[in-house]
């Protein structure tokens, strides 16, 4: 039998508040300390996706990564990414399948796809600087994720709805 390499570790008040923010609110501690790690595959693997496109200022190679993106935002289960880690990589380290993504992370999948589809369209267009500055948007947004789980794209999903079902109480 092979040894799990995956270890429960304690979350931080901080992580588990990240967690619940981009829609993890109904996993339990354990379940959020499983995942913790997992859920940072695959704005891992987009960012470097996005860097290369940035690097290579190639409108075909970004819309791409807008389109993985998209399949983040349309299928809560079919990201392209997440199917990669739960039908290859998470057997490699013996750890978890991904939970189904959530409307807040869903939301900030469709708001990449919106900035990495702008992105694309500049550097098609020959405005390399605003390329860069909407695909360095995004960038910036997922490091942010990877290193301490906070989704500005969650963030923002939040802020609308929360405020958008306030107004309509009223």
């Amino acid at each position: 039998k092979r040894k799990k390499i995956f270890k429960m570790t304690k979350l931080s008040a901080f992580t588990k508040n990240n967690l619940n923010k981009q829609g993890f609110e109904n996993l339990d501690d354990e379940a959020k300390s499983c995942y913790a790690l997992p859920l940072r595959f695959s704005p891992g693997i987009a960012t470097i996706l996005v860097v290369i496109g940035l690097a290579l200022q190639s409108p075909v190679w970004l819309g791409s990564v807008a389109l993985i993106a998209l399949s983040g935002a349309l299928f809560p289960r079919g990201m392209l990414i997440d199917l990669i880690y739960n039908y290859v990589v998470r057997h490699l380290f013996h750890a978890p399948p991904l939970p189904p993504t959530p409307k807040p992370r869903q939301f900030s999948y469709l708001l990449s796809t919106v900035w990495l589809t702008g992105s694309a369209l500049s550097f098609y267009y020959g405005l390399p600087v605003l390329g860069f500055i909407l695909g360095g948007v995004v960038v910036i947004a997922a490091t942010t994720l990877i290193t301490s789980l906070w989704c500005l794209g969650s963030w923002w999903y939040r802020l609308f709805f929360k405020s958008a079902a306030v107004e309509q109480r009223e």
